[in-house]
């Protein structure tokens, strides 16, 4: 029985933290800072395996990590997770393309923290499949602090004088399990800057397309985006005055001619 191609999804995705909850002022670099950098290219026929994973925690609390919790005073601390993991169960003709750059120096607007693109293709033979995941996070807290202490903008002040206490985690990914498959996600995350005045950001893009033009991809695919905000604001700086819960999951299983998921989190005084 001849299968029909699923009609063209584009999902475009924004949570924005506003108002008078002045939401995350992102966290300093460390005086010592690292980058790692990899590049993965394969073009092969037969099985592979393609597993990263990065978990990352800092602080300005006085006594250190181990010191946490409780968070000190004007204090913050950020966690960050980034995980892929991708593997053929059977033989298939593969194309696979991963490139990965983590930088722990301060970031401003349009730079990354985390940054990392796949690009896989992949034809199964006598039954073989594919299944790929990605899954990107980040989760800040801080205590109230002075707002001339976290901007560097002259003016930040006079919207408030103190730069509110906040605990918000954003949270997206995807996943495949396919049989033909055509696939690009782009994960990116910004949390460490040189000071409040850029937002704290997340991204997650899944594009599932055609193999090549008449041959739809073959399969399942999911993302989905969860956040937790929860601030204070100018009034009320150390007590909790604004909560949301944000969830949303999108799948298509079938033959897949487009699908097309973009997932954006911007938390920030300035943005």
């Amino acid at each position: 029985m001849k299968k029909t191609a699923i009609p063209v999804l584009f999902l475009g995705l924004m949570v924005l933290a506003t108002g008078v909850a002045m939401a995350d002022r992102g966290i300093e670099p460390v005086p010592e800072t690292q980058g790692i950098v990899t590049s993965t290219t394969i073009n092969a026929v037969g099985n592979f395996a393609s597993h990263t994973e990065l978990a990352w925690r800092t602080t300005t609390s006085s006594g250190g990590l181990n010191s946490v919790p409780p968070l000190g005073s004007e204090a913050a601390i950020y966690e960050a997770v980034y995980t892929e993991d991708t593997q053929s169960n059977g033989v298939g003709l593969i194309m696979y393309d991963k490139e990965l750059d983590i930088e722990t120096s301060g970031q401003i607007s349009g730079q990354w923290n985390i940054e990392a693109t796949k690009q896989l293709a992949f034809i199964g033979i006598d039954g073989g499949s594919v299944v790929s995941s990605d899954f990107i996070m980040v989760d800040g807290a801080a205590n109230p602090t002075a707002t001339g202490n976290a901007v560097i903008c002259p003016f930040g002040a006079d919207t408030s004088t103190m730069f509110p206490a906040y605990c918000n985690r954003a949270q997206a990914g995807s996943t495949i399990d396919m049989t033909v498959a055509n696939v690009r996600t782009t994960s990116t995350s910004r949390f460490i800057m040189p000071s409040g005045d850029h937002p704290v950001e997340l991204n997650h893009d899944i594009r599932v397309t055609e193999f090549i033009e008449g041959v739809p991809s073959q399969g399942m695919a999911s993302a989905f985006m969860k956040v937790l905000i929860q601030e204070g604001n100018s009034g009320s700086p150390a007590n909790l005055t604004e909560r949301i819960e944000f969830e949303e999951r999108t799948t298509v299983d079938g033959a897949i001619t487009l699908f097309d998921k973009l997932m954006h989190y911007e938390s920030g005084m300035v943005r």
